[in-house]
């Protein structure tokens, strides 16, 4: 009972206000929730397709955005809409008070993510990347007379060795048995 009326004397603070008052004069705190403000829209920004495969990281003491993707492809056709997604993002910052001069874009400070459910830490799926769990290319046939006029066309790159020509028409047969695979997949 003693305690119940003591007085506590190590606080200059007299309400919540104040308190929350003095917090807020920190200029470092009210940037750093401006700019966790800002990040929440991302998903409005990059739009659907994209939401799941990057996210805004930081912002340069330059005002450039730093995002992080999650595979160099995500980079690349984001670096394409750069513009867009600029006057995008400026919309919502500068009524923050945030300047946001350029993006840059970058796959290698992507990290994993944690996945909720599972506690697992997984790493996001690639959105350029089809499911091919069953393909076999030795099932898939091609037209012979594509192939064979693949092969001709091949065989003209003289600027090539002969190994390396082996490769390209290789890899180009691969990619014509996936394609045909993710037709044919599609069609049922």
């Amino acid at each position: 009972m003693e305690n119940e009326n003591k007085e506590i004397l190590y606080s200059d603070f007299t309400s919540l206000g104040s308190v929350m008052s003095s917090v807020m004069q920190s200029s470092n705190l009210r940037q750093g929730i401006k700019k966790a403000s800002l990040f929440k829209f991302w998903p409005q920004v990059a739009g659907k397709k994209f939401e799941k495969y990057s996210r805004p990281d930081s912002i340069t003491p330059s005002n450039v955005l730093v995002v992080a993707c999650a595979n160099a492809a995500v980079s690349s056709e984001l670096t394409m809409f750069k513009q867009d997604i600029l006057k995008k993002i400026k919309t919502y910052a500068n009524p923050l008070g945030i300047e946001i001069v350029d993006i840059n874009f970058s796959h290698k400070i992507w990290k994993q993510t944690k996945n909720e459910e599972t506690t697992e830490y997984q790493e996001p799926q690639n959105p350029y990347k089809k499911d091919l769990t069953n393909f076999n290319p030795e099932e898939i046939e091609l037209d012979p007379e594509e192939v064979e006029a693949i092969k001709k066309s091949v065989e003209k790159n003289t600027f090539a060795s002969a190994l390396q020509r082996k490769k390209m028409f290789d890899a180009i047969i691969l990619d014509l048995k996936v394609q045909k695979y993710n037709r044919e997949k599609h069609k049922t």
